[in-house]
This record gives structure tokens, C-alpha cells and sequence, in this order.
């Protein structure tokens, strides 16, 4: 073992030697003994593809670039995968085939494995598994809805669960709400292992879709190349497509982050891009050079007529980084560290609200906290006038479980929406453990505006499958959550 690993150093070093020096059939020769070293990295012929289509070899350059494709795939790195097979095709369009070696079966074990809850939108399991996986729940396809307990008290606002479902906690992940760090000097792309790349949403768009729509999905996209300092999405400019970041880093700014958030392999750029209507609320710069995936919004869309199942993956997508984005940007929670930030999290569970439904009413005492993430909800007072629409991202009805009195006005949904609940148990239980957590979520002043800041959502019936879908109403980002 330990020959080898010197052997495989040594070699490397005459590489780097051998690519400093341009001598490169001497490095080509080099590759070709490290991929015998290492027969199952993918990295290596990945390299080696690459040398050969700059010597002009294109045909060797394809061996080199279908060999790991496989090999991408197998280790869980299906975007990488996807990828270089887009290489390939466009080096020779008649390889078309190439796509069947985008097996993402080894990607979506690991999503599963990695994560307790998740959105699918693949053909029964059965018949994708030669043994059965683990078992998930499509979070917010069958996140409860808000349902009145008829028995409660008067005085007490309460809803509560069918008996046939249960309340959806957030798993997170700390890689989808901690701020990564900047990257090293010299800048090295900052590749993570397949196992954190199975917890971010984007495993998502390719682990846990049938193979016909991610071959779909592969094939009608773009891969660009982007130059160190390129900018690739500009705040301010309309949300057309999701960026998927293959290879490389890029930094994020936002108006809110007082820093700028690393983005490297596996991350999602260009989330609002799943609203209607949107503009991009955030820059989005290579750092060092970096390999996107475009996926414009005209194929989602037409995906989701095709799949319409594939609508409640998009949705989880867009969810969760309004959460994550929500627990690194407001002032409710940025104020601790990010293991606070992840606990008191996973303290929410996960709800829909239909149109017309009292998330909180005047006279009543709450049954927990509400934090609104999507849909348009509106203010009245006691009078039942309306005084205006809500903001998103802040939370409502804390006072009112620690002091235990009624509630002076009446939050309702004015469309479809989902919003995050902490349940008054779970709220009072978080008051013994942590009062200041507490004391700040209190602080945070409710505001409610004459304008509406709806990431909206409406629902109108599929003519196709008789199904209701799920449709980003227009909309205006506030402050809380624009920049996705």
C-alpha cells in the first residue's frame, strides 16, 4: 500500500513538472500510469481527456471523457457525469448514447441514505431498485395542511393533523445554511465528497428523477465555461434559468450578507428563476475558472407539463433555500452561531395553508410560531379590516404562547402558501433551554406593509392529469427573502 501511494506521488509530481514544462506527450504518458495507479478515480481521465483534445486528438479525448462518465457516476457524482457527457456530445453529436451512462443510481442510494425526507419524482420504487432503498416522504408534496381543531378551546387558535399524515420536520443539512468560508490562496476548486453532495437540493434534479426526464434534462441544457471574475447571474435582470455549478467556486452577493457566500460543486444559482415573473436578486461571480450548467426555465416548465410529479422536486428546491436563505440573512437568527441556526431550525415542521386559512385570529391564543415562506398573507384588525399584507420571513405568534394572551389582529393566507410552524410545545420547551433564542425571536418587531411581497402561489387544475399544480404567482421579492 505504501509503494503505491509513493508510487502514485512520484508520478504525480513528474506531472506537474511535465504540464509546467509543456511537455506534454511526456504528461499524456504520465496520466495513462497514474489511471493504471488509480483505476477507479474519474479525475484522472477525466485530465487525460482533456490533454487529448488539446493535442487534437478528439477521438481519444471521447475514450478518455465515456471512461469517466462511468466512473463520475458510480462514486454519486451524477452532475459531473452529465457533464462530461454534454463534452462529449458536443465534441461528436452521433454520441448521443452516452447518456445511458448517466447512471444515477449510486447518486440517489446516497441522497437517500444521507437524507431522511426528500421529493420524488421518479416511477415506483420497485422498479428502479434491485433491493429496496431507504424509505423517504416527498416533504412538501404531503406536508399537512393547516386544519382547524374544531375541539379546542374558544379561546385558542389550534389546528392539528390528520391521522393519516404527519408533521414534516426539516432534515437540513449544515452545508445548506452554514456560511462556508472564502476559498484558499491559491484558489483550488473545493470539490466536497459525494456524500455532502447528496444533501443539497441539487441531488435533487438528478438523483431523484426517472431516467427519461434526467436524460431530457441533461440534453437540453447548456454547459458553459466561465473565466475567473465572469459574471453569471446579475441581480436585477430576469430570472430565465437555474445555474447548477459542476466544477469550480463562485461567490454569491446579496444586499443582506454582510460577506459574500462561497459557492462551489453542487450548488444552485438562480433559484427565483422557479417563481413567475421574477428578476434575479443576487450577483453570482466565477471564482477562479468554473463550469456551470444552464438549465433554462422554458424546459423546467415544460418538464413539469410532461412530469408533473417533477413539480413537487422543484418546489422542495425553491423551499428549502428560501429556508436557508431566511436562516443566513434575517436578523431573527443571524445573530448566532450556525449551530443554533440549524437546531432551532429543525424545531419547524412543514405546512400548507390554503386560501382563506387563519394562521392567527384576534382573540385567540396561538398554538405556536409561524414564519410565512411562500403565498400572500394579508393583516386585519379586530374589526376584520384589512390593514395589509405581511412580509414573509418573520415570525408571528411568539408573544402570544409566553404571555398567553389573545392575539390583537388576525393573520390569514390570501392564496395557497406554505409556511414553517413550531408548535407551542416545542416553542415553550425552547423558553426553558434557551430564553435568549427566545428573548431575540421576540424582538423581532411583526411588520406588515399596504404592498404585497408574495412568492406567491396559486393552483389550477392540469387538464392532462386532472392533478392540481402548483404556479408561482407574479410577484415582488422583500427584503427577507430576495436573493435566491
Amino acid at each position: 500500500m505504501f509503494a503505491r501511494r509513493s508510487r502514485t506521488t512520484n508520478l504525480r509530481a513528474e506531472l506537474a513538472k511535465a504540464l509546467k514544462a509543456e511537455r506534454l506527450h511526456q504528461a499524456l504518458d504520465l496520466y495513462e500510469l497514474i489511471e493504471k495507479e488509480k483505476p477507479g478515480e474519474p479525475r484522472w481521465s477525466h485530465r487525460r481527456g482533456d490533454l487529448l483534445q488539446r493535442l487534437g486528438r478528439k477521438d481519444d479525448a471521447v475514450l478518455a471523457y465515456e471512461r469517466c462518465v462511468e466512473l463520475y457516476a458510480a462514486k454519486g457524482f451524477v452532475a459531473r457525469a452529465a457533464a462530461m457527457a454534454k463534452v462529449i456530445l458536443a465534441i461528436d453529436p452521433s454520441k448521443d448514447a452516452v447518456f445511458e451512462r448517466v447512471d444515477p443510481e449510486a447518486a440517489r442510494r446516497l441522497h437517500r441514505r444521507n437524507r431522511s425526507v426528500g421529493a420524488m419524482a421518479d416511477q415506483p420504487l420497485n422498479t428502479e431498485f434491485k433491493s429496496p432503498p431507504t424509505q423517504t416522504n416527498r416533504v412538501f408534496a404531503d406536508a399537512p395542511p393547516l386544519t382547524a381543531e374544531h375541539a379546542a378551546p374558544s379561546s385558542e387558535m389550534s389546528f392539528t393533523s390528520a391521522e393519516t399524515t404527519e408533521d414534516v420536520r426539516l432534515d437540513f443539512a449544515d452545508v445548506e445554511i452554514v456560511r462556508r468560508p472564502p476559498p484558499p490562496e491559491p484558489l483550488e476548486s473545493m470539490r466536497p465528497c459525494a456524500g455532502t453532495l447528496a444533501q443539497l437540493p441539487s441531488m435533487l434534479l438528478f438523483a431523484d428523477v426517472p431516467s427519461n426526464l434526467l436524460e431530457t434534462l441533461v440534453r437540453e441544457s447548456t454547459l458553459n465555461d466561465v473565466e475567473d471574475g465572469q459574471r453569471f447571474v446579475s441581480v436585477g435582470t430576469a430570472a430565465d434559468a437555474l445555474y447548477l455549478l459542476v466544477e469550480g467556486n463562485a461567490v454569491g452577493h446579496r444586499g443582506l450578507d454582510t460577506q459574500s457566500l462561497l459557492l462551489g460543486e453542487g450548488d444552485l444559482a438562480g433559484v427565483s428563476c422557479l417563481l413567475s415573473n421574477a428578476s434575479y436578486g443576487e450577483d453570482v461571480i466565477a471564482c477562479g475558472r468554473a463550469r456551470v450548467l444552464r438549465i433554462g426555465k422554458p424546459l423546467l416548465d415544460r418538464l413539469v407539463e410532461r412530469h408533473p410529479s417533477f413539480e413537487e422536486v422543484l418546489l422542495e428546491i425553491l423551499s428549502r433555500r428560501l429556508v436557508a436563505t431566511l436562516l443566513r440573512t434575517s436578523p431573527m437568527f443571524t445573530v448566532f452561531d450556525e449551530s443554533t441556526r440549524t437546531q432551532v431550525a429543525r424545531l419547524f415542521d412543514v405546512r400548507r395553508a390554503a386560501k382563506g386559512t387563519k394562521l392567527l385570529e384576534a382573540g385567540k391564543v396561538s398554538d405556536g410560531v409561524y414564519i410565512p415562506l411562500h403565498g400572500r398573507i394579508i393583516a386585519r384588525n379586530l374589526e376584520g379590516t384589512r390593514v395589509g399584507y405581511m412580509e414573509l420571513g418573520h415570525a408571528l405568534g411568539q408573544e402570544s404562547i409566553s404571555t398567553r394572551r389573545p392575539l390583537s389582529i388576525t393573520v390569514e393566507a390570501a392564496s395557497d402558501a406554505l409556511v414553517l410552524r413550531m408548535p407551542a410545545q416545542a416553542f415553550s420547551d425552547l423558553l426553558l433551554r434557551r430564553p435568549d433564542v427566545v428573548q431575540h425571536i421576540g424582538s423581532q418587531k411583526r411588520r406588515h406593509s399596504g404592498r404585497s411581497y408574495s412568492l406567491g402561489v396559486r393552483r389550477r387544475t392540469c387538464s392532462e392529469s386532472g392533478r392540481q399544480r402548483i404556479d408561482a404567482a407574479p410577484c415582488q421579492l422583500n427584503s427577507e427573502t430576495k436573493g435566491l
